[in-house]
């Protein structure tokens, strides 16, 4: 954070994940790639492992002889996930990455909007796989990739890649309507990765693990946490969810993570929980005032003041990169009083998904970092408009859709911001949100929500038109916080309108009962900013 500035740095070019894969076995060979527990044993896989696995998985999708060759996969993240992915890549044909929390019916009518033929599954998803497969009348075939895949003596020829050649269908999240899926290519894909890499300073020379807690359908984590490390040669440890993160941050002592806000914002909250049971918040808030001074003088006594807070990490952890929804600047600099530097970029399915970064060596408050090297971005209209090797043709077997987002080359992202002279993106609010006021005038609900959520006892928020008023709903965690009087909320929210401009100001807020429902990726599933809708208990 120190640095005035930084520059991508130069990376070696790859043109697709084959090529990348193979890549990384030349490279890094016997080294290991890829840790992970199961049924309480501990696995090691290196680079050598993946290429040959993902070959096996291969050689069997090319036998079975499908007529579209469109792959669905549904499981945990795990090993056999991974090279079931690549594997796909391999035989040239294209993977369906499916997301496990999803019901029946939706994840039926992914399967049937992307034409799969063949669903590869784990054995904890055997009967959903089953279900669907028998949903479909016996038109999906199916494998589990738990299993052996059987080896033939004889190797068929892999067909030459295309790097430009449909190789994933992957379905956006969707938090306001139907999910679409986006089309990406190996080139989308392995061009993100080279640029994701040269802006932040990971790598095997330092000793670098990263510890996978994503889903893997996730766009941001597969990029990440599969392509990422095996380009660098950095060994990634699978995590199996949060209940286990404690014992594998003591165990893995990652130094990289790729999460999302939800987590970061969990993480932190767990470090008070487990001060409050331990009465040591006053330790702590001494520790973290001391630090912050320190800071000030651009030194670091975190591991001194702090230690026993960073060995809740595994005592290694040096970044958190962070994608998937907006990050609060105050959570970026109370982990920056920890030592850990928590940067966020910016990107969508369609950017495969990476198309903003900051860096670990500084990132500029309130920004999303700058536009990797193969893209450009402009402002029309006060929306994000981006172009470049990574960007996605289109929604698939979806002409409407598309034509709505696609312009001459151009991917309207459906985000409102602007570029500074540096080349820095600034981001103000999704344009779907916007909350359109009587007399005309537009107000991000995503900005009123950043000054709300500067409250240190609100969780979640989100805000919306009603009636003409803008409407705060707003969610307490009455583990974390002592839930305030209405007449308190009220004080503060009047004291936030005062530096707002008139047509800006919160005029009611609700105050709810449970979290706001979410997608699987943790964004808050939002509803029309300018419909009515029903309150919960109102102040």
């Amino acid at each position: 954070m120190k640095k005035k500035d930084f520059t991508f740095r130069k990376t070696d070019k790859v043109e697709s994940l084959v090529e990348l894969t193979e890549r990384s076995a030349k490279i890094y060979g016997d080294d290991i790639a890829v840790k992970y527990k199961k049924r309480k044993g501990l696995f090691e896989k290196t680079y050598n492992d993946v290429k040959q696995d993902s070959e096996k998985i291969a050689q069997y999708l090319m036998r079975c002889g499908l007529e579209r060759g469109h792959i669905a996969l549904l499981g945990s993240s795990s090993y056999e996930w991974m090279c079931s992915y690549i594997g796909t890549m391999y035989a040239s044909l294209t993977v369906i990455p499916l997301d496990r929390a999803l019901e029946i019916p939706t994840l039926y009518e992914q399967i049937i909007d992307a034409e799969c033929d063949m669903i590869l599954y784990d054995s904890g998803y055997k009967t959903a796989a089953e279900s669907l497969i028998e949903k479909s009348g016996g038109r999906l075939r199916g494998f589990c990739m738990d299993d052996d895949f059987p080896v033939c003596e004889e190797k068929l020829p892999y067909p030459q890649t295309d790097p430009d050649k449909l190789s994933a269908i992957l379905f956006t999240s969707g938090t306001t309507g139907k999910s679409k899926g986006v089309m990406l290519t190996q080139r989308n894909i392995a061009h993100d990765v080279i640029s994701a890499v040269s802006a932040v300073n990971i790598n095997r020379e330092n000793g670098d693990v990263a510890m996978s807690v994503l889903p893997f359908n996730h766009a941001f984590e597969c990029t990440c946490s599969i392509f990422c490390t095996l380009y660098l040669g950095v060994p990634v440890c699978l995590s199996r969810g949060l209940k286990y993160m404690q014992k594998e941050f003591a165990e893995y002592q990652p130094t990289v993570m790729f999460i999302v806000p939800m987590i970061a914002e969990k993480l932190y909250d767990r470090i008070w929980l487990a001060a409050k049971k331990q009465g040591k918040e006053d330790i702590l808030k001494k520790g973290l005032k001391l630090s912050r001074l320190a800071n000030r003088f651009g030194i670091d006594i975190s591991d001194k003041l702090l230690g026993d807070v960073k060995a809740a990490f595994g005592g290694s952890l040096k970044f958190l990169i962070c994608g998937g929804a907006p990050l609060r600047e105050k959570i970026i600099e109370k982990y920056e009083e920890l030592g850990i530097i928590l940067f966020q970029g910016y990107g969508l399915t369609e950017c495969s998904p990476i198309l903003t970064l900051n860096s670990d060596s500084y990132h500029r408050p309130g920004s999303v970092g700058k536009v990797i090297e193969p893209c450009t971005v402009k402002s029309v209209d006060g929306e994000i408009w981006a172009k470049g090797t990574t960007i996605s043709t289109g929604y698939y077997n979806n002409s409407e859709a598309t034509a709505e987002s696609f312009v001459d080359g151009w991917f309207r992202t459906g985000d409102m911001g602007y570029v500074d002279k540096d080349g820095y993106v600034f981001l103000t609010g999704r344009k779907k949100n916007l909350i359109i006021l009587g007399n005309g005038e537009n107000v991000s609900a995503e900005e009123l929500e950043g000054y709300i959520s500067g409250l240190e006892y609100v969780t979640e928020v989100v805000t919306y038109g009603e009636d003409g008023k803008i409407v705060a709903e707003i969610y307490i965690d009455p583990e974390l916080n002592e839930v305030p009087s209405a007449e308190q909320i009220d004080k503060d929210i009047e004291a936030l309108n005062r530096g707002l401009a008139h047509y800006k100001r919160i005029e009611k807020f609700i105050l709810r009962d449970d979290p706001f429902e979410k997608t699987t990726t943790q964004k808050i599933k939002r509803y029309n900013t300018n419909k009515e809708r029903s309150a919960h208990a109102e102040g």
